[in-house]
């Protein structure tokens, strides 16, 4: 399945980029795809640990961990903000 995935605030910092564009094989929604990006980047493992109160989306719209996800989805992932 190929999927864009944008990262917003302190996990665009730790990629060091705003989106990607990659296949993921055998994910099904919001929770196996947070598993695969820990498992293919090692600067984002325990970033999506449910204490970090992270918000996300497919295509524009807020969804559930259990949302399913579909070939050409765009993923969004929001941590919470931080500041002065």
């Amino acid at each position: 399945m190929h999927l864009k995935i944008f990262f917003f605030a302190e996990l665009r910092e730790r990629m060091n980029r705003e989106f990607i564009e990659s296949e993921f094989q055998g994910v099904k929604n919001i929770r196996e795809l947070q598993e695969k990006l820990e498992e293919k980047f090692e600067v984002l493992r325990g970033c999506f640990a449910e204490d970090k109160l992270i918000k996300f989306a497919i295509n524009h719209e807020y969804c559930s961990l259990d949302a399913e996800l579909r070939d050409g989805d765009e993923v969004a992932f929001f941590p919470p903000v931080t500041g002065g």
